[in-house]
């Protein structure tokens, strides 16, 4: 299989006023990592560099392992790192972030993922998303107390019972999934999806252009609709 290449962008949106998203990509390690961060006086930037900077270096450092513990080292040590940064400064209390993280290895592509950014595949025109959110509307959904619909007219979208940062211990979930060729990959956070639907991100990731254009597109569609939040969006193609 021939190597995968990557491209990705972050955007401001339309209503705030500052960017707490952040992403980074290693291509030649395979390696792209997406955070969302939240907390007041700028510290949701903070917590997100933080995730995506030590998430990468471990990743980085740690070739030859199994993908899965590379995954959980990872972001285990990010979610350390940003409770300890928390613990000692006042301005930084209460910060916390999402992350997702991917590992492209050989014919496999591995992710770890805590809070409700998301990956997701478009594999012979078909859209699924590969991660589940850590959210409380998702929870709702999962015990069968709302459908999706009701869900996201009742709950409040944004309300996460799992982020780096903010408890003392977090689970990182982490799932392993077999390429094939043609397959293209999408890492967001919500900025994107709550303002774009499943059908149009298929018909965008679809199209046959640059991955920068992709994005793009992809991050213009989010404004043009609201751009309520921060809007930032990895492309791969396998």
């Amino acid at each position: 299989m021939k190597s995968p290449t990557f491209a990705g962008s972050t955007d401001t949106g339309r209503q705030r006023d500052h960017n707490e998203d952040a992403y980074a990509l290693a291509p030649e390690l395979g390696i792209a990592v997406l955070a969302d961060g939240m907390g007041g006086h700028n510290a949701g930037e903070v917590a997100s560099e933080m995730a995506i900077g030590t998430t990468i270096s471990i990743l980085s450092q740690t070739q030859g392992l199994g993908a899965r513990d590379r995954l959980e080292t990872a972001i285990q040590a990010a979610h350390a790192g940003i409770r300890e940064k928390a613990a000692i400064s006042s301005r930084y209390h209460g910060m916390g972030t999402t992350v997702v993280a991917v590992l492209v290895d050989g014919d496999t592509l591995a992710v770890g993922h805590v809070g409700d950014s998301r990956l997701y595949r478009l594999r012979k025109g078909e859209l699924a998303a590969l991660t589940r959110d850590h959210s409380l509307l998702q929870e709702f959904i999962d015990k069968g107390l709302y459908t999706p619909e009701e869900a996201r007219e009742k709950v409040a979208r944004n309300i996460l019972t799992q982020a780096l940062g903010l408890e003392e211990s977090v689970r990182v979930d982490i799932g392993e999934f077999p390429l094939q060729a043609g397959d293209r990959y999408l890492l967001c956070s919500d900025g994107l999806y709550e303002m774009v639907s499943d059908s149009e991100i298929a018909a965008l990731l679809g199209r046959r252009m640059p991955l920068a254009d992709i994005c793009t597109a992809l991050t213009e569609l989010a404004n043009a609709k609201g751009g309520k939040d921060n809007i930032t969006v990895v492309v791969i193609d396998t």
